[in-house]
């Protein structure tokens, strides 16, 4: 089913610096100030590219400069990239996540070779679309999984030697990569892959601009290119190293009935908190709630017939407590501004007691089992659903859209 192949990567050169000082993380989760820290690491840094200071059409000729000066450069032959990520998260067990880059055939979700398992908004695809038109590059990769339960993905490619570039990023993670370019192997983890589906985990909306752009350039006449291929990291949905974590929702107001669909269960504190949502029933809803007086586990029963994503957590939050009592689903909410997002417990607690925010609601992550069941049934689940860490960073390699 997938069509997955080895493209001619444009990525640094060993002239451009040291590789850690070029990446940077996705756009859309880089904040001011981190943007301004990558901007100073270095003039060649991907952050340039993906979060400009100057017009789209500029970042083109931005592209085209590096290149020149060599900063740039595109491998000889088509490869696919081998890449690890090495990290430990809280409750330190080391954990190591194994991706493959490579150059994805682009297809409609309809035809359920890759699927999304998130909703999208217009705004951002127009955006990336625009710099799409300008650049003609993916600069970012789409993250996606695939059922592997016996690893032979990855163990036709798998690396045995040093690396060709190693980093280590600001979260402490270390990304090794290797650069492929062993037909053999290609052709391996091509057959590896043709029957499996691709779901979108993270970059639904960098998928969506380049359906887009090639639905473009093939309404103008365009024959085959590479514009019918999307830059994929592609990570087995059984693979040890795949971490799922929660996002975790800051309300602006609470309404004294919010809660008033789940029973309602006072703990002592936010520890107390995060220990009773992992000791709660994973086939219903639980949900911890942290007001100005106190914290509660909030739990409730799935309906009868109630689908893989009305299952999920985030989905009773919308349904029971969101849309009844604030009036708008969480998309609408975030717009407006009184609704927003933190992966840190801990800082939710402290904007509660400051009094920067009415409530936090506190999520547990989502099983890569729920995941799957929700793809499988075509359903998606509200954005910021699922936070996969680490994220996979922009630089390491580019796909450009013109030559071949």
């Amino acid at each position: 089913m997938a069509d997955v192949r080895p493209f001619r990567a444009l990525r640094f050169a060993d002239a451009a610096g040291p590789l850690g000082s070029l990446v940077s993380p996705p756009y859309d989760v880089i904040s001011p100030e981190e943007r301004r820290g990558y901007m100073a690491a270095s003039p060649y840094n991907a952050v340039r590219l993906i979060l400009p200071e100057v017009g789209y059409e500029e970042v083109a000729g931005l592209i085209e400069s590096w290149r020149e000066q060599g900063a740039l450069t595109r491998c000889e032959e088509p490869v696919l990239i081998a890449w690890t990520q090495s990290f430990t998260l809280a409750d330190g067990v080391p954990r190591e996540r194994r991706t493959v880059l490579g150059a994805v055939g682009l297809e409609p979700y309809e035809a359920r070779v890759v699927r999304p398992h998130e909703r999208t908004h217009a705004g951002p695809k127009e955006d990336r679309l625009r710099l799409t038109r300008a650049v003609r590059t993916n600069l970012s990769p789409v993250f996606g999984l695939y059922p592997d339960a016996e690893g032979a993905a990855w163990a036709a490619v798998a690396p045995d030697g040093p690396p060709d570039a190693e980093l280590t990023d600001a979260d402490g993670t270390v990304h090794r990569v290797w650069r492929i370019a062993d037909p053999a192997a290609h052709a391996a983890f091509a057959a590896a892959m043709a029957d499996r589906w691709i779901l979108i985990a993270d970059g639904h909306h960098r998928y969506e601009t380049a359906l887009a752009y090639r639905d473009e350039l093939r309404a103008a006449g365009a024959g085959p290119g590479p514009h019918d291929r999307v830059m994929m990291g592609l990570t087995a949905l059984d693979d040890d190293g795949l971490v799922v974590l929660p996002t975790h929702r800051l309300l602006a107001r609470w309404p004294d009935d919010a809660a008033s669909a789940f029973e309602a269960t006072p703990v002592a504190d936010l520890a107390a908190l995060e220990a009773a949502l992992r000791d709660a029933p994973e086939d219903a809803p639980a949900i911890g709630l942290l007001r100005p007086g106190g914290a509660w586990l909030l739990t409730g029963e799935p309906g009868p017939a109630a689908s893989p994503a009305e299952r999920l957590d985030v989905a009773a939050l919308e349904r029971e407590i969101l849309v009844p009592h604030l009036g708008a689903d969480q998309a609408a909410l975030a717009h407006d501004e009184e609704l927003s997002y933190t992966k840190d417990a801990a800082e939710a607690q402290a904007l509660v007691e400051a009094g920067r925010v009415a409530a936090a609601l506190i999520l547990r992550g989502i099983p890569k089992t729920a995941i799957a069941e929700v793809a499988e049934a075509a359903e998606t689940m509200p954005q910021k659903s699922t936070y996969f860490f680490p994220k996979l960073l922009t630089g390491v390699a580019f796909h450009s859209l013109v030559d071949g």
